[in-house]
């Protein structure tokens, strides 16, 4: 389980299609998404409609959404409704009110919703991430958001750098990492997703140590939670589901 990837780092961070972005002057690749608590009773009614509504206006495409829950943590019965990842010049053009788009989610989702949450912007970083397709077919995923020190995102991005050759190595594990656009104080800078499938699995996986140092060394694993330490300030973690 990815909470125990950086056990030792502190006691201690949406969904998606594929996509590319090798070509130096490409579009970012970004994530739209929208908090949501549905009333009390109504969640099953709520996932139908939210999937009526992606059926008919977000399918594949530019404008691909997806729900997710949020089982554990301080928002657990939340859902996460997330657009994308999708080209950025894609947001000029994403459905709003043509063609009924917004008339049919205030019709037949807002009267389920009990209430809205925080809406973020991020960038998928394809350059860190890996194994997006198993994420798309995976159950569940570890979230962790994550408070960086000012200034330190070029020592968060090494780290990743390396955990990504390694997550590749396994070739089982997602490892999908997400950047903020928006800044607030002390707010999240950076996100990484690990996928699973079950709460068995996540409970025995305390992280590739051993896949880590045979790619860098023994006592590598031990130096990169301590300079993980010394450049956040905090994180959040969460367990969702991917419904759809």
């Amino acid at each position: 389980m990815k909470r125990n990837v950086f056990i030792a780092l502190s006691m201690l961070l949406l969904a998606f299609e594929a996509f590319s972005q090798s070509k130096p002057d490409a579009d970012p690749m970004v994530i739209e998404s929208l908090m949501i608590l549905p009333k009390m009773g109504m969640e099953d009614k709520f996932e139908a409609a939210i999937k009526a509504h992606n059926t008919k206006f977000h399918p594949e495409g530019p404008y691909v959404a997806a729900l997710r829950k949020v089982e554990f943590g301080p928002k657990s019965g939340w859902y996460a409704w997330v657009m994308g990842p999708t080209a950025c010049g894609s947001l000029d053009t994403r459905p709003t009110k043509e063609n009924g788009h917004a008339e049919d989610w205030s019709a037949t989702i807002d009267p389920l919703v009990q209430e809205y949450g925080q809406s973020n912007l991020l960038t998928y970083e394809t350059d860190l991430s890996y194994g997006f397709d198993l994420f798309k077919k995976s159950k569940h995923y570890e979230l962790w958001m994550v408070d960086l020190k000012a200034g330190q995102y070029y020592r968060f991005k090494a780290i990743c750098e390396k955990l990504k050759k390694v997550y590749e190595q396994i070739n089982t594990t997602s490892f999908i990492v997400l950047k903020n656009v928006l800044h607030s104080p002390n707010g999240t800078d950076v996100a990484i997703l690990w996928s699973f499938n079950s709460y068995g699995e996540w409970f025995k996986d305390y992280g590739p140590k051993a896949e880590y140092e045979k790619m860098y060394g023994e006592g590598s694993w031990q130096i990169m939670i301590d300079e993980w330490m010394d450049m956040i300030v905090d994180y959040n973690s969460e367990i969702r589901s991917n419904i759809f």
